[in-house]
């Protein structure tokens, strides 16, 4: 089975090792195959599922797999302004196109917007990180984390240093999730809470 493996980005001939066939209230129609396969490239384990879809004179027939295991960590937060969420989706179709270089560029980018989406418009984003700490937009800890995806982007700079890999590449995409998280979820719900508390 022909599949991207989400451990090393490649498009891999995926060794079957086993499969379960669920019928579904008892009918093909709407009955679920699950297969287990090894990455032909890194040996990662991969789960995938299909649904029935129909028969044919020499084998069943099921639509495109879905991976179902390991999950795709990255994702794009949907509290995130269009053009953050933009930059972010660009950073992961980079990683994907294994554009790692590329990707860590963009995952700078994003955090760029983060910082504007704030009232923060410093001269260079190492400024603009300090001042968002500064004025409690973020911590200590998630200072130091921007700050070290802010390196990474430096190296991916043209003429700045080597070419980023795809561990550095995974990892800050990782982390930069991690940011947006934070940033669009957890710190508006927490100030929406503190908020609650003080009207009760």
């Amino acid at each position: 089975m022909i599949i991207e493996c989400s451990e090393c980005r490649q498009y891999t001939d995926a060794k079957e090792s086993g499969s379960y066939w669920r019928h579904v209230n008892g009918g093909e129609a709407s009955s679920r195959r699950y297969t287990l396969l090894g990455c032909t490239n890194c040996g990662t384990p991969i789960l995938v599922r299909q649904s029935h879809i129909g028969n044919s004179p020499d084998d069943d027939k099921w639509d495109t797999p879905s991976v179902i295991f390991p999950q795709n960590t990255t994702r794009v937060n949907p509290n995130a302004p269009i053009n953050i969420r933009a930059a972010f989706e660009e950073a992961n179709s980079c990683y994907r196109s294994q554009a790692y270089t590329a990707s860590a560029i963009m995952c700078c980018k994003t955090l760029e917007g983060v910082c504007a989406s704030h009232g923060v418009n410093e001269r260079g984003l190492g400024a603009s990180l300090l001042k968002m700490k500064d004025e409690g937009f973020i911590d200590e800890r998630l200072y130091e984390w921007a700050g070290a995806l802010k390196a990474v982007g430096n190296d991916a700079a043209p003429g700045m240093g080597a070419p980023i890999g795809p561990s550095d590449a995974k990892d800050t995409l990782e982390f930069t999730t991690a940011i947006l998280d934070y940033m669009f979820s957890y710190r508006d719900r927490f100030e929406q809470f503190k908020r609650r508390q003080n009207n009760a």
